[in-house]
C-alpha cells in the first residue's frame, strides 16, 4: 500500500475507536450497533471487520484506560497530605465522569459496565476496576491508619466509589427531582467538594475511633 492509503487506513482505524467509545460509553455493548459506529465514524460497515475482526475486538481496542491511569499516577505524587489526595482524586474523578468537556468515555464506559455487565466486564475489572480500587485501598489506609481491618477498609473505598458513581448513573432520576440541576463544571465540584467533606468525616471518625 502507498504511504497515502495507510494514512487513509490509520485515519478511518481512529474514526471508529472515537466513535465506539462515544456510542459504547452511550448505549453500552449490547445497544451499541456496528453500523451506528461506522455511520458516526464516516466509514463503511465492513471497516470494523477490517480493522479489529469483530464488535468484541473493538470493544477491546476501545478499552484503553490511559487517562484513568494517569490519573492515579499523578494523584499519588500531589501531595504528602492523604486527606488532600483525596479531595483531589474525588474531584478529578468525577470530572472525568461528569464533565462533558473533559469526560472520559472509557470511564463512562466503566461505569456503564457495571451496571449492564457484558462479556467485557472481566478485562475492565482486570484493566481499570481492580487497579483503581488498589489505589484508593491504599490511600485510604494511609487516612485511616493501621487500626481498621481489612475488611472495613474495602468498604470504606466501595463507599466513596459508590458516590461517585452514583451522580453518573442516577442523573436521570435526579433530574426529575430536581429539574433545574445542571453538571456544569461548578455543579460537578460541589458535588466532589460534598462526597469529599462526607467521606473524610467518615474515614477520619474511624481513625479515632
Amino acid at each position: 500500500m502507498t504511504d497515502q492509503t495507510i494514512t487513509a487506513c490509520e485515519q478511518t482505524r481512529a474514526r471508529l475507536l472515537e466513535a465506539a467509545r462515544e456510542v459504547f460509553s452511550q448505549c453500552g455493548f449490547q445497544g451499541a450497533t456496528v453500523r451506528e459506529i461506522c455511520r458516526r465514524a464516516d466509514a463503511n460497515v465492513a471497516a470494523v471487520n477490517y480493522h479489529f475482526g469483530s464488535k468484541d475486538g473493538l470493544l477491546a481496542e476501545a478499552l484503553n484506560f490511559a487517562q484513568l491511569k494517569a490519573l492515579q499516577t499523578e494523584n499519588a505524587t500531589a501531595d504528602k497530605c492523604p486527606e488532600k489526595r483525596l479531595r483531589l482524586f474525588v474531584h478529578d474523578f468525577m470530572l472525568m465522569l461528569l464533565d462533558e468537556k473533559s469526560a472520559s468515555r472509557q470511564c463512562r464506559m466503566m461505569a456503564r459496565e457495571l451496571a449492564d455487565p457484558t462479556p467485557a466486564l472481566d478485562k475492565i475489572v482486570t484493566e481499570a476496576i481492580a487497579p483503581l480500587h488498589e489505589f484508593l485501598g491504599r490511600l485510604v489506609r494511609e487516612i485511616v491508619g493501621s487500626k481498621v481491618s481489612e475488611t472495613e477498609c474495602r468498604r470504606c473505598v466501595i463507599s466513596v466509589l459508590g458516590q461517585c458513581s452514583f451522580y453518573y448513573h442516577s442523573e436521570p432520576v435526579l433530574q426529575r427531582l430536581t429539574p433545574e440541576l445542571r453538571y456544569d463544571r461548578n455543579e460537578i465540584e460541589a458535588i466532589a467538594g460534598h462526597i469529599a467533606d462526607f467521606s473524610l468525616a467518615a474515614l477520619l471518625a474511624k481513625r479515632n475511633g
